[in-house]
């Protein structure tokens, strides 16, 4: 499997496998002296499998991705925290609130290595949330996962993420997992632009992002646009201002738009909304259109 990786994160990897792996285990360390603190194993960290998949690292991935197996199986569930030298819970932190980590890395791990183990954790997990989690009014936060007792509530990443990822490991089909075999072209407002090639980027809630449609989209492409416009003679270069006083403001290095109303729609268009961002400072409200 040949794989593109930046510098920086091989440098990453390269200093976790150096300083935090034991036994395909990734135990806590001191951040400065790199020393072992926890010998633990978090539930959120359970994403990691998934990203070495991601750099090619496939044989460490599955490793680490079976030991995390091995607790999963142990409890039904992936308790937040897990004694690695004890292979027991940690006190006070055993519950299980349906956490998408697991089911992310083995939805990545079966793509690029199509092992069946990975498809057994999914029937493995939707079996068991089904048959522990399931309440009348949805699926309830496992309280303590050595007796199952549950919460009373349900986190929103289980349907935004939890769910998403078990649905595409057992939907290989799926146009997120497109390989950019086939795509789609939409006109936009100067020039045609590819979509649905793939490539797909989920943000931290699972929510999948077209990198293509970004960069249709982006300031920079349009700022580009507008440049050649000015050079072809399409479009008339912003007029300087004058303040009260009658000094000319400074010029920036933005291009200011014309009235976008005496323009034909295109097919495909990336408004621009305005916002105002807001700050709470010791409970005080302060807005940027007001400073």
């Amino acid at each position: 499997m040949s794989v593109c990786v930046h510098p920086i994160i091989t440098e990453y990897d390269k200093a976790i496998r150096n300083y935090t792996k034991y036994d395909d285990w990734y135990f806590w360390v001191q951040m400065h002296k790199g020393t072992v603190s926890m010998p633990v194993f978090q539930s959120l960290e359970a994403f990691w499998p998934g990203l070495q998949s991601l750099i090619g690292d496939l044989d460490s991935a599955m490793k680490t991705f079976l030991n995390y197996y091995t607790v999963w199986k142990q409890f039904g569930g992936l308790p937040e925290f897990y004694s690695i030298p004890q292979g027991y819970t940690v006190d006070k932190r055993e519950g299980y609130p349906l956490r998408p980590e697991l089911i992310e890395s083995a939805m990545y791990l079966y793509r690029a290595t199509a092992d069946p183990t990975l498809l057994q954790l999914g029937r493995d997990v939707v079996e068991s949330i089904e048959k522990i989690s399931r309440v009348d009014c949805g699926f309830a936060t496992v309280k303590d996962v050595r007796d199952h007792k549950l919460d009373n509530r349900m986190e929103s990443f289980f349907l935004a993420e939890t769910v998403k990822y078990l649905y595409l490991l057992f939907d290989p089909d799926n146009f997120l997992h497109n390989d950019g075999s086939h795509f789609d072209t939409v006109s936009g407002p100067h020039g045609d632009c590819v979509l649905g090639a793939g490539g797909y980027v989920f943000n931290t809630e699972a929510h999948p992002l077209d990198p293509a449609a970004l960069h249709c989209c982006s300031r920079a492409r349009a700022e580009r646009w507008e440049i050649e416009e000015i050079l072809s003679g399409e479009r008339e270069p912003p007029k300087s201002q004058t303040s009260s006083t009658g000094e000319p403001h400074e010029q920036t290095e933005r291009i200011v738009l014309q009235d976008r109303k005496k323009r034909k729609m295109p097919v495909l268009s990336c408004p621009s909304q305005p916002f105002s961002s807001k700050l709470s400072i010791l409970g005080q409200v302060f807005s940027t259109e007001n400073t």
